[in-house]
């Protein structure tokens, strides 16, 4: 895959799957891009709170970067690099997925 076309193959299913511009790297100056979901949970003890994921991707050459934060804290055994940006999709999906999260 050239990296056109993994570019263009990104940007198509970040735009089809909601996810948003977050921020530049400071050293790359890539684009991350980002997608978040909320719902209120019922925690024993506790009562209702908050329960936040949130999947951030950027791309590089031809390869996707992501990370998954979880009700603020990053997740470091979801950081991961991806050999194409729909691997890489269908694994964000499959962790929001099994996180609890509408897709």
């Amino acid at each position: 895959m050239t990296p056109e076309k993994a570019q263009k193959d990104f940007m198509e299913l970040i735009e089809k799957n909601g996810f948003t511009e977050a921020a530049k790297t400071t050293d790359t100056q890539n684009t991350v891009y980002h997608r978040e979901w909320t719902r209120e949970v019922e925690v024993a003890w506790h009562g209702k709170q908050q329960d936040t994921l949130e999947i951030r991707m950027m791309l590089c050459g031809t390869a996707v970067l992501a990370a998954v934060r979880r009700n603020g804290r990053d997740d470091p055994k979801f950081i991961r690099d991806y050999t194409s940006p729909k691997r890489a999709m269908n694994a964000a999906r499959e962790i929001a997925t099994f996180a609890g999260f509408e897709w």
